[in-house]
């Protein structure tokens, strides 16, 4: 966990403060995380991810630039699509995605913070890098991806989709990234007109969240930090998460950043609309206020590592088809993996295996033995090659629960060898018990026909369970 941090001064009321964390004890409480929350050092100074992207941009590409206290990079890729051309600009998502590879910035301590208060279950980003994620994952998981990291687009690819509609556990922490997730293809909102299209796509239907995320972004009390909303999307935004027009709502908004407001715009309209009661607009520092709220958490909350320590075990806060494999295997698992959810399969697919770890690999024996629905080992040449390995253990464990399975199948060994003859007596490094089940093919991670409607029959069954 983090450290409680010095009090800093932030010119909020107390029923404000009440009202925040009464919402946090109710675990109702949505924090928005925007740009000017997420910052890293840089050239002797702290700044924000999307400022530095912007200089490094704008030198990649010579662009003569004035700079402001309020310039980002949707001002950088304005002035590149004027100058360039708009054809030259789908470059830009894959070299932005490149910069912030290499710039590799840790989560700030103002993320941290905001996940170190265990009652927020679903953080809401509108900036396209991973840092909300990696703190949640740093402070709760121990550095473990226990994190569910979910992201939206208009072009959504249709696995990602599937991985998107499951609504979460009542244990299990989500991120949902809203403007899309950082790749070199247009998978994330860039400039304004991208984040028109993310809102048209949103309004028109054309592509729609899912619905457990609308329900709650319109049920819950919505904390915004840092998020620079101009004024033609605020009022867009917090309509969309308003069950009914904005002026009839009961549910309160909390936005906090200096630029908005100063935004006399949208301050105005939400403060004539809605009220001060139910929409307050705090003129503060977003890391400095979240430093405070962490500290006012704290208070109410002595004793965070215990509630941190007695949080749901890890099979819960994944997927119930395990996915077992050595390294050599991993692009062959991951497509895998994208292959059954694809078949609506909720697929638990851990990559912490590349690095040793004793709790984790015990955290996965145990959820071997009780947790896991159907477990899936890839038989090949790499598991052949080996004399020992963990991966074993993880077989050897799924054949002593398997021993007292009856009725239903729960082991499916799949060879993914592109050469596999149909006869599995070729492999030798493998339990014997294993060979008394049928073996699915899968070349480099792609199921055949016959293996789809085998796990197509299983996640079904899963399925019907859940709902009995």
């Amino acid at each position: 966990m983090t450290n409680a941090p010095q009090r800093t001064s932030v010119n909020v009321t107390e029923d404000c403060w009440d009202d925040l964390l009464g919402h946090l004890r109710e675990r109702v409480l949505i924090p928005f995380v925007g740009p000017d929350l997420v910052t890293m050092e840089h050239a002797g100074r702290r700044a924000t991810v999307t400022r530095v992207l912007a200089e490094q941009l704008a030198d990649r590409y010579q662009l003569a630039f004035e700079w402001t206290d309020g310039s980002g990079l949707q001002d950088v890729v304005r002035g590149l699509v004027a100058a360039r051309g708009r054809t030259d600009s789908e470059r830009l998502y894959r070299v932005v995605n490149d910069l912030l590879l290499a710039a590799h910035p840790a989560p700030p301590d103002a993320l941290r913070q905001l996940a170190a208060i265990l009652d927020i279950p679903l953080f809401v980003t509108t900036t396209f890098d991973s840092l909300m994620t990696q703190a949640v994952d740093d402070v709760r998981f121990g550095g473990a991806h226990g994190t569910r990291e979910l992201w939206f687009a208009p072009n959504q690819s249709t696995v990602e989709q599937q991985k998107t509609v499951r609504p979460p556990g009542p244990d299990e922490v989500v991120v949902f990234k809203l403007f899309g997730r950082a790749s070199s293809t247009p998978q994330y909102a860039l400039h304004d007109e991208d984040v028109l299209e993310w809102l048209h796509a949103l309004l028109a239907e054309t592509a729609g969240l899912p619905e457990w995320v609308t329900y709650r972004l319109r049920e819950s009390p919505l904390l915004f930090l840092g998020c620079r909303i101009p004024d033609w999307i605020g009022r867009f935004l917090m309509r969309l998460a308003s069950s009914t027009r904005l002026s009839l709502a009961s549910k309160q908004f909390f936005i906090v950043g200096s630029a908005n407001a100063r935004d006399s715009g949208l301050a105005d309209f939400l403060q004539t609309y809605c009220g001060a009661t139910r929409v307050q607009v705090v003129d503060a520092d977003p890391a400095a206020f979240v430093a405070e709220l962490h500290q006012r958490w704290l208070a109410r909350n002595p004793q965070p590592e215990a509630r941190a320590a007695a949080s749901a075990p890890v099979a819960a806060q994944h997927g119930g088809i395990f996915i077992s494999y050595v390294r050599e295997d991993a692009a062959a698992a991951r497509t895998m993996c994208e292959a059954i959810t694809s078949l609506g399969g909720d697929v638990w697919l851990d990559e912490r295996r590349l690095e040793a770890g004793d709790r984790w690999e015990e955290e996965l024996l145990s959820a071997i033995r009780r947790e896991v629905r159907l477990f899936v080992p890839l038989i090949s040449k790499n598991t052949e090659s080996r004399a020992e390995g963990y991966v074993f253990r993880e077989w050897g464990e799924a054949l002593r629960r398997s021993e007292a399975i009856i009725r239903r199948r729960f082991i499916v060994p799949v060879v993914i060898d592109p050469g596999y003859d149909g006869n599995p007596a070729g492999y030798k490094q493998m339990q014997e018990g294993l060979r008394t089940f049928q073996f699915g093919f899968a070349p480099e991670g792609r199921p055949d026909a016959s293996l789809r409607t085998a796990l197509t029959e299983e996640i079904r069954a899963m399925r019907r369970k859940e709902e009995a």
